[in-house]
């Protein structure tokens, strides 16, 4: 596995204990006039800071900005450091108004063979559009070079947002090429079995990291369907708000998409927004389109509080039943409760699930429940479930108030030593029925259908 560590932060070392490790800048600091990390001794290129860009779409804020006008090359390398023998994937983000040519070499005191030239097209966007090639260091080096040599650029040359370098591994020759997908078409299928069309395919995804626990994350590259995916991973432990970018192995866990075999994790930037929880219900949320994605769920009431294996079920008003689980996060909620719930859509054991990643994602909404600590009367409902007239027992005289899963007062009724109460006019759902008789206050719950 690739643990990540920026370049300013750290340089690897030539033994085997970070023969792994990454080399990351995106270019937010320079000390005189050169970037830190970069502008090493055999560079020969006129490299300058290009003015702080307040965008999204940058990394760092700023650019490394390279002009070479000629057809001979010029060279852009880091500063020399300790480098293990093996392959490596040199990765850059760039921004261009025209074409150029860019290539790569190593050095080690001298110059390795370089690679062929590759035509980078303009790009306006550098989260998109990205030059990647690899190379591989025959031998470990103490004061290793890695060259970006370019040439055939306009006068206002390239600029480089960010720049990755990986280690691929021990192997002599590069692993299986991973191709470049976007999480969207790594989820979206139109078969009924909900498996992903590129099931068994090595990708390379990037997206925000929208939840974790122990043995993986969830992340999300936008705000709608088919736009979210679990990682199974339990050796990198990237932070809620992470952007990254992942090379991995597309599989189905009992029908669960997931991105497992995590050869590379890159952390591209930190403390990034979160998507938009999508506003569901507990019946529209059990569907393969929002597997992965951050969700909410409103005005649900608990209807069972403890399911089993650490689950509780919720329930909107047509008493569709939604399971809540304890993936990321264990919660005790109180029976006929009502919440708001947020969390990431999970699928396991034949259901869709909703997973909370905090206690900030539970909010209850109805003030009253059926604790019965609060209970001084018994009371019961029959018929119950009910579709038009049910008898109220345990009560004679009082007061009786109908209260819908949104915590709204429905009805005030006054009782009888007869006490029949018909709600054919209510709309389907789950309703608590609280009474107050002899300075004593009872709850029930009762299903209209």
């Amino acid at each position: 596995m690739k643990k990540i560590i920026t370049l300013s932060a750290a340089l690897f070392a030539a033994t085997g204990l970070f023969s792994q490790t990454i080399i990351q800048t995106n270019f937010a600091n320079w000390t005189a006039g050169s970037p830190d990390g970069w502008n090493g001794s055999r560079s020969n290129a006129t490299v300058a800071q290009f003015p702080s860009v307040p965008s999204t779409a940058l990394r760092g804020g700023y650019l490394a900005t390279i002009v070479n006008q000629s057809s001979s090359h010029k060279r852009f390398t880091n500063v020399g450091t300790a480098v293990a023998a093996g392959n490596y994937e040199i990765k850059v983000w760039y921004y261009a108004d025209s074409t150029l040519d860019l290539r790569i070499n190593f050095y080690d005191g001298s110059y390795g063979t370089y690679n062929n030239y590759k035509l980078l097209t303009a790009a306006s966007v550098p989260t998109t559009n990205i030059f990647s090639d690899t190379l591989t260091v025959s031998s470990a080096a103490t004061a290793g070079e890695f060259i970006l040599s370019l040439r055939n650029t306009n006068a206002t040359g390239l600029g480089i947002d960010s720049i990755a370098i990986t280690k691929l591994g021990g192997s002599t020759t590069p692993p299986a090429t991973y191709v470049a997908k976007s999480i969207y078409d790594i989820q979206f299928t139109t078969s009924t079995s909900g498996d992903s069309p590129l099931e068994d395919s090595l990708v390379e995804t990037t997206g925000i990291v929208t939840g974790t626990h122990g043995s993986g994350y969830f992340i999300q590259d936008g705000t709608t369907a088919w736009n979210g995916i679990y990682v199974y991973d339990n050796t990198n432990t990237p932070n809620r708000g992470d952007e990254i970018v992942i090379k991995g192995k597309v599989a189905e866990y009992f029908n669960l998409t997931q991105i497992k075999n995590i050869d590379t994790l890159i952390t591209v930037s930190t403390g990034n927004a979160l998507p938009t929880p999508l506003a569901l219900t507990s019946s529209s949320i059990a569907d393969e389109q929002y597997e992965g994605m951050l969700a909410k769920v409103s005005a649900v009431i608990c209807v069972d509080s403890n399911a089993g294996f650490g689950e509780w079920d919720v329930a909107n008003t047509a008493m569709d039943t939604l399971p809540v689980d304890d993936l990321l996060f264990r919660y005790t909620p109180v029976q006929y409760q009502g919440y708001d719930v947020t969390g990431l859509v999970y699928y396991s054991f034949g259901e869709f699930k909703l997973e909370p990643r905090d206690s900030m994602d539970i909010v209850q909404k109805i003030a009253i429940s059926l604790d019965e600590k609060y209970e001084n009367l018994a009371l019961s409902v029959f018929p119950n479930p009910v579709s038009s007239i049910f008898t109220l027992e345990g009560v004679n005289l009082g007061t009786a108030e109908i209260i819908n899963a949104e915590g709204k007062l429905i009805r005030t009724i006054s009782l009888n030593y007869i006490n029949t109460i018909d709600v054919s006019d209510l709309t389907n759902g789950v309703y608590i029925i609280k009474v107050s008789s002899d300075n004593k206050v009872g709850y029930t719950r009762f299903v209209k259908q």
